[in-house]
């Protein structure tokens, strides 16, 4: 894989996200060059170019520079001499010399997307966007790969109408995609004008009302600019001008609750989590927005079912649930990752590690009511699990049970076993315990002991 990448996530960094171009394809291919390759050479020039190539391979790169200057005092002509010369330059940071021979390579050979690569490389790594914005717009021609660097490119040269040109071209081509929409999102922050973005969208739509991708942008604009009967009214509007959009029920079914008209709302939920245009990530959320609306209206229940098993692509619901609860979890979403982690227990009781989740992201969350319940229950399972005796006897005391907590704690220590971490917890908690009934003297006994195991533990 090429080094360019390592340079491209700084853009990842500079935009905040973690994660996020799955391509899979080498960006450098793989130039191995052989006798035939050289053409009509001397037997000298060839010694030098592969001793140049033997020094590059073990990181001499000064070294390669030498046997490659050789190479050009013999005979100057051969472009690939230029080529390795720059590769050489690129290593050691002599960006300077890197682009001198890359350029010496495309005066005769312009369109040689492996030196254009290299060159993007050199521009990109001393942050000249400018310069960088040429070459890729030379590559996209190669391959499409390239137009996510060259939006994000766009970006940090405030060519904001040139970035979401592109991201549109790629939402048409792959489909929605998370980072895309981030990217989007902090290209709309950038825009101190709406009004003037909102216009050309308007005329635009005018000009061309079968451009489903115009719609849409203007539904984000104004929904970013709190003009939510405006994005509703356009949304609606691109539904009867283009029937068969599946995209616009992303917007559609938030639009439909709001005005209470929920069997709409639960046709475009259905249509946005069967399209393949749209990313996993935008369907998870698509059913985290259902979900508050459910708390609400229990009496749709019984659709959630049909709704989970679209994004589930007809798996058990329960698996998705957990999905849905590892998806936010990893997001430090909480309540999010409960809500779901709950849901997917169900059929799946005596998933140990599922139920050691949901109960400290219960007592995390002050749910100690749920906690106490859940814990005895893991307690049936595995009685001899301490972190169950645990969360069940923080749940008491917080219920303000504190004897049935002495009672709970201490029999669950005996499980504890070559862990002096845990074993602190447990006689920090019985501290705790005695200090709500009042007795100072066993709340400061267990108190020591606990100091004194955390002491032994971090020593």
């Amino acid at each position: 894989m090429s080094k360019c990448w390592k340079y491209i996530c700084f853009l990842f960094i500079f935009f905040g996200i973690a994660n996020t171009i799955a391509f899979s394809q080498d960006i450098e291919p793989k130039q191995d060059i052989n006798i035939d390759d050289l053409g009509d050479v001397s037997d000298e020039f060839q010694e030098n170019f592969f001793e140049a190539l033997k020094q590059k391979a073990i990181t001499n790169y000064d070294k390669a520079i030498e046997a490659l200057e050789k190479c050009i005092e013999i005979d100057p002509e051969p472009n690939f001499i230029y080529s390795e010369l720059g590769k050489n330059f690129l290593e050691l940071k002599v960006y300077e010399k890197a682009e001198e021979n890359f350029k010496k390579v495309l005066k005769s050979k312009p369109n040689d997307k492996y030196v254009l690569e290299l060159l993007y490389e050199v521009y990109f790594q001393q942050r000249k966007y400018k310069e960088s914005v040429e070459i890729v717009e030379k590559l996209v021609i190669f391959n499409s790969i390239f137009k996510e660097q060259l939006a994000n490119l766009y970006f940090l040269e405030k060519r904001y109408d040139d970035a979401l040109a592109v991201l549109d071209e790629l939402n048409e081509e792959y489909g929605v995609d998370a980072y895309r929409n981030q990217l989007r999102k902090r290209i709309a922050s950038k825009i101190t004008n709406p009004s003037s973005r909102i216009a050309l969208l308007e005329k635009r739509i005018k000009e061309n009302p079968k451009v489903e991708q115009n719609y849409l942008n203007l539904i984000y604009i104004y929904s970013q600019n709190n003009q939510n009967e405006k994005a509703y009214e356009t949304a609606k509007l691109l539904l009867k001008k283009n029937s068969k959009s599946e995209l616009v029920h992303l917007a559609l079914y938030k639009f439909y609750l709001e005005d209470n008209k929920v069997d709409e709302a639960i046709k475009s939920m259905k249509i946005a989590l069967q399209s393949s245009k749209i990313d996993t990530e935008a369907k998870y959320k698509v059913v985290n927005d259902f979900l508050p609306f459910l708390n609400k209206n229990p009496k749709y229940e019984p659709q959630l079912a049909e709704i989970m098993s679209l994004v589930s692509g007809g798996q058990d619901n329960s698996k998705v649930f957990t999905e849905l609860g590892h998806f936010y979890y990893k997001k430090d979403r909480k309540e999010q990752a409960l809500n779901f982690y709950e849901r997917g227990i169900k059929s799946n009781a005596s998933d140990f590690a599922l139920l050691k989740r949901i109960l400290l992201l219960q007592l995390d969350l002050k749910r100690y009511e749920k906690a106490e319940i859940g814990s005895q229950l893991a307690l049936e399972m595995y009685p001899a699990q301490p972190i169950f005796y645990l969360v069940n006897g923080v749940s008491l005391i917080n219920l303000d049970k504190a004897q049935e907590a002495i009672e709970i704690l201490s029999s669950g220590i005996d499980y504890v076993i070559d862990n002096q971490k845990m074993e602190s917890d447990f006689y920090k908690q019985i501290g705790m315990a005695y200090q709500k009934l009042g007795d100072e003297t066993k709340a400061s006994e267990y108190q020591q002991k606990a100091i004194q195991l955390q002491k032994n533990h971090n020593g």
